[in-house]
């Protein structure tokens, strides 16, 4: 996803792009890892597991950058000599290395430069280009593979239980993992990459997770208020730790989305109108959340009396839309 295609053009303008376009670039990016995540789950070998590798990346960019800086400085392209244009029989003496002014005695201070002609220009800015387009791919793998990291523990975190006999203060123990691992990663990439990569990387990384939690809600098989207790809790916990890497950043709207269950069917319902946060789709996920805990009763009698509700409620839903 990082090297070609829709994704690649978004981090483009994300990095390169003028500043204005930036801001509207972060939900792109986050529409499309949310669809293709969906469409296709991630599994772990999707994901870059050892740390090493992180830092492997982060050099990998720092020293191809720093390489082609140094051979730009060499670049002079020069006159093409009047004895280069004639055809000789004797061979000639190529002058590999020269002075910016060969009249000049040489001084340690004064810069070297590679003399080439129009040809030769063409192919050493091809293979610097080369090196820049290396650098790129190494940052955008980063930026890519902590968002997919994250998409697949959300994936997991949304399929624990949460139909909860008694009350918990404890986070589910996936969200204690992707902390750990988001501190890690941000902890790489500080020691390894300019501050300008790594606000890159690591920017827009709340707003994933925000978008995530609500638009993957309907993967959680059963929810009660225990357990909507215990996924506002989870909520707050990473809310808490972004704020460690990104900075001033809230997961307001799925904690606004997960208090909706609390407030039951008919307010999610009526807020419908008036509160355009969210989508049909999201609300409708929302209201099956609600009944998911009859739903899967062992009474076949509740059973049949939540879908009866919830259908209900769909139709009603549908009617303010």
């Amino acid at each position: 996803m990082a090297k070609a295609g829709e994704l690649r053009d978004v981090l483009d303008l994300n990095w390169s792009g003028p500043s204005s376009d930036k801001g509207t670039e972060i939900p792109k990016e986050v529409e499309y890892l949310v669809s293709k995540t969906k469409e296709t789950p991630l599994v772990p070998t999707d994901i870059i597991s050892d740390r090493s590798t992180v830092t492997k990346l982060c050099l990998l960019y720092t020293s191809m950058q720093w390489l082609a800086s140094c051979l730009a400085e060499l670049r002079h392209v020069g006159p093409q000599p009047q004895s280069a244009k004639r055809t000789s029989a004797r061979p000639q003496q190529v002058r590999r290395w020269t002075l910016l002014d060969l009249d000049k005695p040489h001084s340690k201070d004064e810069p070297i430069y590679l003399p080439l002609n129009p040809e030769s220009a063409a192919t050493f800015d091809g293979i610097v280009s080369s090196m820049r387009s290396t650098a790129l791919d190494a940052l955008f793998t980063l930026h890519v593979d902590i968002r997919c990291g994250i998409a697949h523990m959300i994936g997991q975190m949304l399929q624990a239980s949460y139909s909860l006999s008694y009350p918990t203060n404890n986070p589910d123990p996936t969200v204690l993992s992707l902390n750990s691992d988001l501190l890690s990663f941000d902890d790489t990439l500080s020691s390894y990459l300019p501050s300008k990569e790594h606000r890159f990387v690591t920017g827009g990384l709340a707003a994933l997770i925000d978008r995530l939690l609500v638009a993957n809600a309907s993967q959680i098989k059963c929810m009660d208020g225990n357990g909507n207790g215990r996924m506002q809790l989870n909520i707050l916990v990473l809310q808490q730790n972004l704020k460690a890497i990104e900075g001033d950043v809230s997961l307001l709207r799925s904690a606004h989305f997960f208090e909706l269950f609390s407030e039951g069917p008919e307010a999610i319902i009526a807020r419908g109108a008036e509160d355009p946060d969210f989508s049909v789709e999201e609300r409708k996920s929302l209201l099956e959340l609600c009944h998911s805990e009859a739903l899967q009763s062992t009474q076949r009698e509740t059973s049949v009396q939540a879908r009866r509700k919830l259908d209900e409620h769909l139709r009603q839903l549908d009617g303010f839309v």
